[in-house]
């Protein structure tokens, strides 16, 4: 249990769901009952709302135990002839270079990781190729085939990318990762906090004001919960900031006018993406995730809200493991973090509530986790 909550994971569908204890309560009663007559028999109601919850039960067990089939095509050859444009990177000791085929398919990739570029490294650890065919995104890893996705779907190939970039700086396998959150992290020097949201809601902004006010960057966007560790590892990526929130940043991060702006598409339109000097530590404990809503003229209100409320924000455009290990792991950390909606719009307040929320976080808490497949 999760306060007034359950979190259940279904196994053949990889997926989470948050259901109130009345919910769980009847889902137990159907999943024990041998017929449907037995079901009812054990129930208070109507006949009506009776055949009611029957059919409400009968939808979320299909929708939760629907397969997830992924479609792989490991037979896609390497072609050299897409090296259009090559790229080195450094990030601690690690080299890694990216091969382009056009300025249009480096600008899904490379702004976000400009800060790290050196000059031409003939030989590096890792090399990947990014190219556009036939209205196809494909990724390559030292000459192997990765993914691919329709050109409409590159968000996706981000995703995957940055898995493997994770992966290798970390030295790591995606079999090492319990999941990569979307969400931005930060952190005291000591735990880290989760910062998540829809798009738009401020939490990329608010963790660059934070950043820029002692507080260390972990994470933009993409944060990687580690199996081994249990703790969430660092992110090479810069911050991605909107134009509306250049003028408030301006002021507040050095050299900001000097970052190119960079026009991805139509609905992000003119972003930067701002570097910040990566922790000394590569990993850090999260017990705190926090809903983050920016509001004109509103004053900073932090207030706890059930585990449900934040599921619904971090698990649809996050990616989690479909290991049993990793799923248990998961709900356990789940255990361990109290959940929050931030609503800010003042600057120096924001700032004055994060660090009295770093200094009141607590260890994990002790709870089995429940799951069910």
């Amino acid at each position: 249990m999760y306060g007034d909550y359950w979190v259940l994971w279904y196994a053949s569908s990889n997926s989470y769901s948050a259901v109130d204890l009345q919910f769980k309560k009847n889902l137990d009663h159907y999943l024990k009952a041998e017929s449907r007559t037995e079901f009812l028999e054990r129930l208070n109601f109507s006949t009506k709302d009776s055949e009611n919850l029957i059919e409400t039960v009968q939808l979320y067990l299909e929708a939760c135990n629907e397969l997830n089939v992924t479609d792989e095509n490991n037979s896609v050859p390497f072609d050299t002839s897409h090296r259009t444009i090559a790229k080195s990177y450094s990030y601690g000791k690690r080299r890694f270079q990216i091969y382009f085929d056009s300025e249009l398919v480096q600008k899904t990739i490379h702004p976000s990781l400009a800060h790290l570029e050196v000059p031409y490294q003939v030989k590096s650890d890792v090399v990947f190729d990014i190219y556009l065919k036939d209205h196809q995104l494909y990724l390559f890893k030292n000459n192997t085939f990765v993914c691919q996705f329709p050109k409409r779907d590159y968000h996706k190939l981000q995703g995957k990318f940055i898995t493997e970039l994770l992966s290798f700086v970390h030295g790591k396998t995606e079999l090492d990762w319990i999941g990569t959150f979307h969400g931005s992290t930060i952190t005291d020097g000591t735990s880290s906090i989760l910062f998540i949201g829809e798009s738009g809601k401020g939490k990329s902004t608010l963790c660059a004001i934070l950043a820029s006010n002692g507080f260390g960057l972990v994470a933009d966007d993409v944060s990687p919960l580690s199996s081994q560790t249990l703790g969430i590892h660092t992110n090479p990526a810069g911050i991605s900031i909107k134009k509306g929130a250049f003028e408030l940043l301006k002021p507040m991060v050095n050299h900001f006018e000097a970052v190119p702006e960079i026009h991805l598409n139509k609905f992000k339109g003119i972003v930067k993406y701002v570097p910040f000097e990566p922790p000394i530590q590569s990993h850090f404990p999260c017990y705190t995730i926090v809903l983050v809503n920016y509001k004109k003229d509103s004053d900073t209100v932090l207030e706890e809200i059930t585990v449900s409320k934040v599921l619904q924000t971090l698990i649809p455009d996050s990616w989690l493991s479909a290991d049993p290990k990793h799923a248990e792991q998961f709900l356990d950390w789940l255990k361990s973090v109290t959940f929050y909606k931030l609503t800010y719009s003042n600057t120096q307040s924001v700032v004055k509530e994060v660090n009295t929320l770093f200094k009141k976080q607590l260890p994990p808490k002790r709870q089995n986790s429940k799951q069910s497949n």
